[in-house]
């Protein structure tokens, strides 16, 4: 894949975190990022970090100040915003960044070392994309059932923006609506809609993931998934952008790629789903509001990253400390926690 030339100065790149405040796995996140931002240093782009923390008190916010006194004010940021609202925090990211190109990254999630680099290589290649997506890889080391059949879909290209990583040119997107549940749909809807070749999956930036172990986890995550489409389906303005079908389904790649032991993680995948979208169905039609609610989380084991502090103090090494971290006021009043969701 040819880029422009060497002498060409590479655009800026801010890499921004939304993260959940309760979230424990911010610095395995945020570990990993570091190790992925080495190698668009070494293409030449300036590199930038912004971190978000988004509802009450917890203890990402921590790891995240943690992290942006050991890499330095001048390259990072903490954003904190007193409302759990994934789309608040995307809004207040995007306002803060003045690089040409921005990678968002899910806080519990881990990037290959060469995902961003693969990400901006195929971005450049194509002048007239709008943002340039990762594939998602699930850990299935120990997997349950639940996990395989969660995971199942992840084999697959559906043409949309992937949430948990993707790179865009922040030209292309100011903002977005806040209160959404599904942010990935609407992206999907918005810069997909732009036109064939808006949205590039790059298969070979990959992206790990722990998907849901339990049925409850599993069912918490479609129920969010299934409320989002119709929120999107019901509000007038994000009705307009998803006229045409927000994902592309690869029906003959299913069934070439399905094997025997496969059926039975469809058939779990399909039952969860349709009793989800029937949940998600009637309580809307009976006028329940969809909001996000707090609820008992499964990644509390995950282990620490260098930017815990437990971890830190373990002699895990990385930069001094450069002075305090940037941070900005917080903006909106504290809200409900947004792991899990719920109707309400």
């Amino acid at each position: 894949m040819r880029g422009p030339p060497e002498s060409a100065p590479r655009v800026d790149v801010t890499i921004a975190v939304p993260c959940r405040s309760d979230e424990p796995g911010l610095a395995r996140t945020l570990d990993a990022l570091t190790a992925a931002a080495a190698g668009l240093e070494t293409r030449g782009h300036r590199v930038t970090f912004a971190i978000c923390v988004n509802g009450p008190d917890g203890p990402a916010r921590a790891v995240a100040e943690d992290f942006v006194a050991g890499v330095g004010p001048d390259r990072a940021c903490l954003l904190p915003l007193g409302k759990a609202d994934k789309a608040a925090a995307w809004n207040r990211l995007r306002g803060a960044s003045e690089s040409e190109w921005i990678v968002f990254c899910d806080a519990d999630v881990e990037p290959d070392p060469d995902a961003l680099v693969r990400l901006a290589e195929s971005l450049e290649a194509r002048p007239h994309a709008a943002v340039a997506t990762a594939r998602l890889e699930p850990d299935l080391r120990a997997a349950t059932v639940v996990a395989r059949a969660a995971a199942l879909p992840h084999r697959f290209d559906f043409g949309v923006v992937r949430g948990p990583l993707y790179l865009l040119r922040a030209r292309a997107l100011l903002e977005m609506p806040e209160g959404l549940l599904l942010e990935d749909a609407w992206l999907s809807a918005e810069l997909g809609g732009r036109g064939a070749g808006a949205v590039l999956s790059v298969w070979s930036a990959v992206v790990r993931y722990r998907p849901a172990a339990s049925l409850r986890e599993y069912y918490r995550e479609r129920l969010r998934t299934e409320a989002g489409k119709i929120q999107i389906r019901a509000d007038r303005a994000l009705r307009k952008k998803a006229q045409t079908p927000i994902a592309h389904y690869p029906w003959q790649h299913f069934l070439a790629e399905l094997g025997p032991r496969d059926w039975p993680l469809v058939a779990l995948n399909l039952g969860v789903r349709m009793v989800a979208r029937v949940v998600a169905e009637i309580a809307f039609r009976r006028g329940h509001e969809i909001v996000w609610r707090t609820v008992e989380t499964s990644k509390a084991s995950v282990p620490r990253g260098r930017w815990s502090r437990s971890g830190r103090a373990a002699g895990r090494g990385g930069p001094p400390s450069s002075g305090p971290a940037r941070t900005l006021p917080a903006s909106g009043p504290a809200a409900q926690g947004t792991k899990g969701s719920g109707l309400e």
